[in-house]
């Protein structure tokens, strides 16, 4: 096992968190090395803070929590347990010969290049995704926060500037024609125009790159989770539909980048001005107040309408998405049936909808922004009107109803800008809540929560297995109970739709025993940890997806620092190696998007290559060869003594000549497992197994 990994499971532990280093390394894919940066992830993703630091022993000493990660000039990991600054004595471990040492604090100053200080999060429960979570990571960034309200604070301050200078200019320097005056008002408003330019520059800039940083920390989180979400999740929704949920993640991004929660913050702090213009008149103040209440009121009053318009055309955005994945991906069968004129129609009915929904959620928002703009108009010309009445009865100055005008600008102007997002922040919320259908759905067992083992050796037992997909749905499997010792081969016939895929995934833990269980080294599968498990199963599917990439690419998919080596022997295990060995370019030939520029037998063989490769102690073919030429399928069973080798094989088809070698054959029918043996035990028995061999004309 990797030292870096042993060293962190010893600081995990002795902060109390239990973690389990041989699922963290399938989970992050780790080999033999493993960078700093690999490293803080993983702890990062255990709820440590973490950080990669210069220091001396003294300064490690002063404050910093222990124990602590240590990486020596040579890239070596050990852990820091204690220092006694009394005897100047440092206790570390050494994870490879797993002992403890001492060394004096000149001796590791000179051995160590750099600590990892980890100080892990007391959380006391999971945080539901929401704006709560945007307000929790915000708050990670106080000092920077802080900054941002200052500069906002600044930059409102400056902004009472500009009505009092030109207040002075109308009442004192025309009134008195005093130019020196003047003068040393034009250079003191440049000064200040200057200094609240650089300012606003350097508080967008503070913000905008905060907000980058949370947005790909939101992303990297999205993605992980996604990953990380049941099976049944994926078959529930359709793919466009969760396609658009992840791209809801834009709407958010433009929302917090679009200086929205800068309009916020000046809208808070144009309280300021509300207080300075009351000094001036109360009267138009209320004014003032009045006008874009009315304003606020009309975006209130519409909410529900927009929220209910804007989901309208996420619904139809989605089924347009999906709508456009199925037909690109099933192009094959479209052009095979010539029915191109059929799916232009749909997806014209598609497009049209939600073109519609688009026009009716944009025709809301034009009509609450033209009255806005209107009450706008009025608010302005209402305050002229009493204003010039207060200037010729005296109670006010040209220049003071001139400022007070531009005062009400500063104040109206980022409640107009927060009512101008108001589209947006509804678009916003809504996403929030899409991107939660994800975030919040609960994932499978995580690392720290579930069994591993050292090795798995391949026995089963299905101890009266039962599955349905829904709670009041019929039986898939009913009652099968059936042990298999390590290094069996087994066969699993039955007619279509007696189960016997499910049982695949279920062995799989891709889905979940409704009744029973699946024991495997006598270890309740429900307990065991997915991604352990399906690292130590091999999987073969009818139809195995090959990604962009070369051949050696997919081959190491699970394994990607394995040998080439490696490589090759499990390439001429399935078969692959010869045809791989004929390309131009051999194993760095470019696969493309679902391997379409392969055959179906040579994409089969290597998807074999690739669930042999990190050499699986359970091996599953799930109808794996029926769609496969004959000369394909020959090749396969050629190779299958050496494929089956060392391991438990379980081969569900419907070819009976592909399982008639396997030391048992297990045959379902509506759910039950109806009969079990040998080929000559089930054809003497004249059951089902009998049926389908004569059916299939041996």
């Amino acid at each position: 096992m990797n030292p870096a990994l042993i060293a962190f499971e010893l600081v995990a532990r002795m902060n109390r968190i239990d973690v389990d280093i041989r699922a963290i390394a399938r989970e992050f894919s780790i080999g033999e090395q493993i960078t700093v940066d690999e490293l803080l992830r993983i702890a990062k993703a255990n709820d440590f803070k973490a950080k990669r630091k210069k220091l001396t022993a003294k300064q490690v000493g002063s404050g910093y929590p222990l124990p602590a990660l240590v990486i020596d000039r040579v890239g070596v990991y050990s852990v820091l347990l204690k220092l006694d600054p009394k005897q100047d004595k440092a206790l570390l471990f050494d994870p490879v010969h797993r002992k403890s040492f001492e060394l004096s604090y000149a001796q590791l100053d000179e051995r160590v290049a750099d600590y990892l200080i980890l100080r892990h999060k007391k959380i006391s429960s999971q945080v539901v995704f929401g704006f709560n979570w945007f307000l929790q990571e915000i708050l990670h960034f106080k000092r920077i926060i802080a900054e941002v309200l200052l500069g906002s604070f600044v930059v409102q301050l400056f902004g009472l500037v500009t009505p009092l200078f030109t207040q002075v200019i109308l009442d004192k320097v025309i009134v008195h024609r005093s130019l020196t005056t003047l003068d040393v008002l034009a250079i003191a408003f440049l000064a200040v125009a200057v200094f609240e330019l650089l300012l606003n520059i350097s508080r967008n800039y503070i913000f905008i790159h905060t907000a980058h940083k949370l947005d790909a920390k939101l992303g990297c989180k999205l993605f992980k989770h996604l990953l990380g979400l049941p099976f049944r999740y994926f078959e529930a929704r359709q793919v466009g539909t969760i396609a658009a949920r992840v791209r809801e993640l834009d709407n958010i991004r433009e929302f917090i980048t679009n200086k929205a929660v800068t309009v916020v913050i000046d809208l808070f702090f144009s309280l300021v001005f509300v207080a300075v213009m009351l000094l001036y008149s109360v009267k138009l103040t209320l004014v003032a107040l009045a006008f874009v209440s009315l304003i606020a009121l009309i975006y209130l009053v519409i909410t529900p309408e927009l929220r209910r318009r804007l989901e309208s055309k996420f619904q139809m955005g989605a089924q347009s998405n999906s709508y456009l994945v199925e037909s690109v991906t099933g192009i094959q069968t479209v052009k095979s049936l010539a029915v191109e004129g059929t799916m232009q129609n749909r997806w014209e009915d598609h497009l049209g909808g939600y073109v519609k929904s688009s026009f009716s959620l944009a025709n809301i928002a034009n009509i609450a922004g033209a009255i806005s703009g209107t009450l706008r108009q009025l608010m302005t010309i209402s305050i002229l009107y009493l204003g010039v009445k207060a200037v010729l009865q005296g109670d006010l100055t040209i220049g003071q109803l001139i400022a007070f005008q531009m005062f009400a600008a500063q104040f109206s102007g980022p409640v107009l800008r927060l009512v101008n997002l108001w589209h947006e922040f509804q678009q916003a919320l809504l996403s929030v809540d899409r991107l939660g259908d994800i975030l919040n759905h609960p994932r499978e067992v995580s690392s720290d929560k579930a069994i591993t083992l050292p090795r798995l050796k391949g026995s089963l037992k299905l101890d009266h297995l039962s599955f349905t997909y829904h709670p009041d749905g019929p039986r898939v499997l009913d009652g099968i109970s059936v042990e298999i010792k390590e290094g069996m081969s087994v066969g699993v016939v039955g007619r279509s739709g007696s189960g016997k895929s499910t049982l695949a995934k279920l062995l799989q833990r891709l889905y979940l025993p409704t009744e029973g269980a699946i024991y495997i080294d006598d270890i309740d599968s429900r307990h065991m940890n997915p991604f352990w498990l399906r690292y130590n199963i091999g999987v073969v599917l009818q139809e195995s997806y090959l990604f962009s990439g070369t051949i050696r690419d997919n081959i190491a998919l699970p394994k990607p620092d394995a040998p080439m080596e490696l490589i090759l022997q499990v390439a001429q295990i399935a078969g692959a190696h010869e045809f791989i060995a004929q390309l131009p370019e051999g194993y760095d030939t470019p696969v493309s998007e679902r391997g379409a520029s392969l055959s179906g037998g040579q994409r089969q063989r290597i998807a074999i290559a690739r669930a042999l490769i990190n050499n699986p102690r359970l091996l599953i073919f799930d109808e794996a060869t029926s769609a496969l030429d004959y000369e394909s399928e020959h090749i396969i069973q050629q190779n299958m003594k050496k494929i089956k080798q060392g391991r438990t094989t379980l081969i569900v088809a419907h070819r009976l000549a592909t399982i008639k070698e396997c030391d048992l054959i297990l045959v379902l029918d509506k759910g039950k497992l109806v009969e079990s043996g040998r080929h000559e035990q089930l054809l003497q028995q004249r059951g089902v197994y009998a049926g389908l061999h004569a059916q299939q004309g041996f």
